[in-house]
Parts: C-alpha cells; structure tokens; sequence
C-alpha cells in the first residue's frame, strides 16, 4: 500500500471531526456580546443607598456590560464617600445615568471622574443645570482621598489659613516655593484643621469640573430613547415630581424591562408636573422607600396655611426664620412668599433675606427657568403651567445677611423673613440664627421639612418641645416660637407609589433607599397590593435579574 495514501487515510477521519467540531462552536449562541437567540444576563448589585437612605448608586449588568444609575454621596452615618467601591471598575463603565441633582444621588461624581471615568453621564436637561451650580459649590468638600495641600508660612498662627492643592496652577503665583509648608488631608478634613481652600484653587477646580462634565454629559429628556453601545439595550426617562428634573430611569434589554424609580415627588410642587401613572409592565422595579409609612395631609392646603400663618407672623412684627436646604426647598419657600405678595397677604416689597450663597445661585437659576419656560415652553416636559407665573426674585428679595450691630451679625430684623441653610439648622446661617435669636420672643423658626431626631431643628421640633438647646459649646434658652410644617414633602408615601406603579405588574421589586428598621413592614405591604416578590437588597450583594 501507498505510505502516503496510508498517511491521508487514517487522517482524513480526525480532519472531518475537527471541521465538524468547529461547525458547532461557530453555531454556539453568544451569550455576551451581539445579537443572539438566547438573552444575555441582567445582573444588579448596589453600593449605595442598600439598607440606608443616602448614597444611591446602583449597577446593573446586561450581559457583562456595566452601567450605573447615580453616584451619590452618603450623609451622616449611613456610610463612606472615599474610597471608590473596588467592585465598581471605572474603565469597565459603559455609562452613568443620573436620577437627580441632589448630592445624594451625584455627589461621588467628581470622585468618579477623579479615578478616571471618561464615558457619557446621562442626564436630564434641568439636571444638568443644577448640577453645574451645585458641583462646583461643593467640590471643596468633595471626598477624593488624602491630597497633598500647602501654605504659605507666613499664615502661621492665622485662626482660619488658606490653602492651595499640590499641582494646581492656583497657588503658584501666590506662594514661593520657599515659603511653603506641606500637608496631607482630605478636602473633609481641611474646615475641622481650621484651613480652607484658597479662593484661586476654588476657581481653578470649578472650572476644570464644568469643563470635565461639559465633555462627557448627555442631555437627555423625559421620553426620549436612548440606544446604547450594548447591543439591544435601550434607555429612556420619566419625569417625576420630586425635585425639578428629576426623572425615573427605565432600561429595555431584549424583551426585559427593569425601572428605576429614583427619588419620586409626593405631588406637592404646583411648579411639577404630576406624577405619572404608569400602565406598561415591567419586569424588575427599584422602589425607593424613603417615607414607609403614610403620612399625606392635603399639601396644597398646607401651603396655603403656610402662606397665611407667614403673613400673620410678618404683620405681628415677628422676625421670622426659614431653615431651608439649598437645593430646591429655597426655591419653593420663595416661590410660596411670593405668591404670598401676589395674594396681598404681604406688602409687595416685603423684606426676604437669603443667607446662602448657592441657594441665591438656585434662585436665579429658577428664575431663568420660568423665563425659558415663558417664552418658548423648551422645559414644558419638566414643569406645570404654574411656571410661568413663577416670581422667585421679588422686590424685597435681598441676596446677603448681615448687619452692622455686633448683636445682630446676620442683620435680620423683626418684620423680615430670613431663608437660612442648613434645612435642619446644624450648619451655616440656620446655626448661627439659633444662636443669636433663639432667646428672642420675637423670633419665629419655622421648620419646611423632615427633622432628624439628632439634629438641632430636630430637638427643637420634638414633643415636648425642650426649655433649652445645647448648640456647640453653647447653651440658649428656647424663648422663640417653633413650628413645622409638611407641605413642601417631597417624597411619595407608599399610597401614592400604588398609585403610580400599580399597573406595571412587576414580577419582583428591590426596596431601595429606606430606613433599614423600616424595611420589613413596607416590603411587606407591597407584597401583599401589587402580588410581586419584595426584596430589600444588602450592599455589595450581587442579584441575578435574568
């Protein structure tokens, strides 16, 4: 026999197998990548705003494809701002979508971007407009680590020493190389070591971050389809009523629909759009659970109270302080004088202090706002037609706080209103005021929003309420007036979130953003209404959704 025909003979058989074999693996579905029969996996995992109520930030996987929906910062106890989560791969993201502008739902963003991010960040119009004020205002507190700070030696011995940051162009002309003394700190730790950052760095790292997210934002508005870079995956916004812009974040991926509610208004706004109801099912809902119990009085009648009741006290010749946080519950609070003035319960120069420098940015903003909305309707997707009647700078409106009598340092007096930050009174203007004016029976705190039984606004407001208020290493009597009031609620109760998302039929729901105590009996009530399985996600932990 031939040798060579020997050779192609017994050979001939393993090279048929080997075609045949490599057939199959061509044929073999891909389970991540392009189109396939079989759909990819849709994994969640969370490191933010699991068990607690601040630091929203939530990752999902379509088929090993990675997106995030906010990068929010924790506040108080609820968990650390630095480092970045290890299990979150910055160079892995695809995109970062982004619910709302407040800080705990965006503000790890500049920490994202300092471990070198440089994809799209998906945004609403009116979020992004917010958030270039806001960014920027608190990008001096921002969270990145130990960085390496100096100051001019001259400055020694200075109660308060500004600082520059180690390769920022700020400090260069300002301090000789000689005169410099070196530090490493966080950006936290600067106020408490009794240094600031200088005014040119500031400047310098405001700039860099608008010109930053300037590059890598997306607008997006409410309804409008996104197609991503995953293959088959779609992404889409809905407009909500908790805070101008804010949106909910809804995914499509090959037959599979996951939404996330972000933070969702309770319907208070006469500024907002109401809230949707929503009628197309859904497979997988993020629920925040922020209000776990009811607790729905009639709004609109609540800020016709707190209309009159201001007016009331203004006439009395009672100096009235206004603890208000400086995104959004300002801008309300104003709009509500205004209104006021409009309904001739105040004088139509009646005398408003604002005493935050980004709360008076916030206010031109809204201003802005209602003149875009006046003129061309662009922002009709994010705002009520009350909009257009929107006064937030009225004749007596007075962007500063502060007086020429050393007894009366924030210069407001009785007859005059005062809108203060912080909304809890622990810090800035609201702090100070508890100081200056708490023994005053003249005065009048009014308190806009929820309490934190630890805070200062909350001891104040608890039943009963106390004789006197330790604030710092201070004491004052409680001689001035308090009161409360819930009619600038900005989350929906557990009724309105039926009402909403009654018709979406979920087949399962994660319970985000909540009270860790109050989980169990929240979860068990939409367990029982919408038939679903509730689950209340722990950090880190990873969930197969499909």
């Amino acid at each position: 026999m031939n040798k060579n025909l020997y050779r192609i003979g017994w050979r001939l058989p393993v090279l048929l197998v080997l075609l045949l074999l490599a057939a199959l693996v061509v044929r073999v579905p891909a389970v991540y990548g392009g189109p396939s029969d079989e759909p990819g996996p849709v994994v969640y995992f969370g490191s933010g705003g699991q068990e607690s109520v601040s630091g929203s930030l939530h990752a999902l996987e379509f088929a090993g494809d990675l997106y995030l929906v906010d990068v929010g910062s924790f506040i108080g106890g609820d968990g650390r701002n630095y480092p970045w989560p290890a299990e979150v791969d910055p160079a892995a993201l695809r995109g970062v979508f982004i619910t709302h502008a407040h800080a705990d739902h965006l503000g790890r963003l500049p920490l994202l971007l300092h471990e070198g991010y440089r994809g799209p960040i998906y945004m609403s119009r009116v979020t992004y407009a917010i958030a270039r004020l806001t960014l920027p205002a608190n990008l001096q507190y921002a969270d990145l680590g130990p960085e390496r700070f100096y100051y001019s030696r001259h400055n020694q011995g200075r109660e308060r020493i500004p600082v520059h940051l180690e390769g920022s162009e700020g400090g260069a002309a300002s301090v000789q190389p000689a005169n410099r003394v070196y530090f490493s700190a966080s950006r936290p730790e600067l106020s408490a070591r009794g240094y600031y950052l200088a005014r040119p760095v500031r400047e310098k790292l405001a700039a860099d971050l608008l010109e930053r997210i300037a590059e890598q934002v997306v607008i997006v508005d409410p309804g409008q389809v996104l197609e991503l870079a995953s293959a088959g995956l779609r992404a889409s916004f809905i407009a909500t009523s908790h805070i101008p812009g804010s949106v909910m974040v809804r995914f499509d991926y090959q037959g599979f629909t996951v939404l996330f509610s972000g933070d969702v208004g309770g319907d208070s706004s006469p500024l907002l759009p109401a809230n949707p109801r929503l009628e197309q099912p859904i497979d997988i809902l993020f629920l925040e659970g922020t209000y776990a119990y009811g607790q729905r009085a009639d709004l609109a009648r609540e800020r016709e109270r707190f209309r009159r009741e201001v007016a009331e006290l203004v006439t009395a010749g009672k100096r009235v302080v206004i603890p208000a946080f400086v995104l959004d519950r300002s801008q309300q609070v104003m709009f509500e004088i205004s209104r006021a003035i409009g309904e001739g319960r105040l004088p139509p120069a009646q005398t408003v202090r604002v005493c935050s420098p980004a709360a008076r940015q916030l206010l031109r903003l809204y201003a802005d706002m209602a003149a875009d909305y006046r003129r061309d309707r662009t922002l009709a997707a994010y705002f009520s037609p009350a909009m257009a009647g929107a006064d937030f700078l009225p004749p007596g409106y007075i962007a500063r706080c502060s007086g020429d009598r050393p007894a009366n340092p924030l210069g407001l007096e009785p007859g005059e209103i005062g809108i203060m930050s912080s909304g809890m009174a622990d810090y800035a203007a609201a702090r100070q005021a508890l100081l200056d004016y708490l023994e005053d029976p003249q005065t009048v705190f009014y308190f806009v929003g929820y309490q934190a039984p630890g805070s200062l606004g909350g001891r104040l407001t608890a039943t009963p309420p106390p004789a006197s208020l330790r604030i710092g290493d201070q004491q004052r009597r409680v001689r001035a007036e308090i009161r409360q009031t819930a009619a600038f609620a900005s989350h929906a109760d557990p009724a309105e979130m039926l009402r909403i998302f009654a018709g979406t039929t979920p087949e399962r729901i994660f319970l985000v953003h909540l009270d860790k105590d109050r989980g169990p009996g929240l979860a068990a009530r939409y367990r029982q209404e919408l038939g679903a399985e509730v689950i209340i996600p722990r950090p880190g932990q990873r969930y197969r959704l499909r």
